[in-house]
């Protein structure tokens, strides 16, 4: 090869590296950080159940998300007599569990997704509370705290401040 070639052939092969570079660069500036938006990331209650709504940004477009929304739930089962009355202090229980759930989102053209999750207070027979013959279980309430929502795929999370809470006005 004479010195002109050698010299052409480097030239051509900085020419492609910058070319690759520039354009990994490119791609992960447009992804940027992944994170939640705080202001448009919220929870709220529908009944006994709690909402959570979320948008998180930063993501690339068309990257599909697997988000997990969770709250310790503290949730009150009582036991109630044929006359609608509880009869025994024993026969109502208030315990704390976990509860979550996942869901998948794809990301918008603008590297965002938006979505909403509903976490559900567990049942008293997941909780193992029953009642004993001619009472019926009877749902007081619920309070979810320390709510958590978090992207598996990005890593993104965030916490939502607070405490809510439901209370069943028909419970004794």
């Amino acid at each position: 090869m004479t010195r002109g070639r050698i010299a052409s052939a480097l030239a051509m092969g900085a020419l492609v590296a910058g070319f690759v570079t520039g354009a990994a660069t490119a791609a992960s500036a447009a992804t940027g950080s992944a994170h939640f938006i705080k202001h448009a990331t919220t929870a709220s209650m529908s009944g006994s159940n709690l909402v959570v709504s979320f948008k998180e940004a930063g993501l690339a477009s068309g990257a599909v998300e697997t988000v997990t929304s969770s709250a310790t739930a503290t949730t009150t089962y009582e036991c109630v007599n044929g006359g609608g009355h509880n009869p025994s202090a024993s026969n109502k229980t208030t315990t704390q569990s976990g509860v979550s759930t996942s869901g998948t989102f794809t990301a918008d053209k603008n590297g965002n997704i938006t979505g909403s999750e509903t976490l559900s207070p567990p049942t008293a027979s997941q909780l193992g509370f029953s009642c004993p013959p001619g009472q019926t279980v009877t749902f007081v309430s619920v309070s979810y705290s320390n709510v958590m929502v978090s992207d598996e795929t990005s890593g993104a999370s965030i916490s939502l401040p607070g405490t809510y809470s439901y209370t069943n006005p028909s419970a004794p």
